[in-house]
């Protein structure tokens, strides 16, 4: 286990972009119910918040830096 993670079976990309989807559900519904631009500007800030925690918490403040180095590219 690196990084504490548990290891789940091997899954396709396939499998994978299903399982993604099914975990934005709720998140996609929650974007939804935003009323307006702030709604939608605040609740992005919080993500961006819970993303970093998630992140740090999971693979470390270097991975987290890592991952959003990348993203930024």
């Amino acid at each position: 286990m690196e990084h504490g993670l548990l290891v789940k079976p091997k899954m396709n990309n396939t499998e994978v972009q299903k399982r993604m989807a099914e975990l934005m559900e709720p998140i996609d519904r929650q974007i939804m119910m935003c009323d307006d631009r702030e709604d939608l500007l605040m609740m992005a800030s919080c993500m961006m918040i819970t993303v970093k925690n998630i992140f740090d918490q999971e693979i470390g403040e270097e991975g987290r830096r890592h991952m959003f180095k990348d993203m930024l590219k």
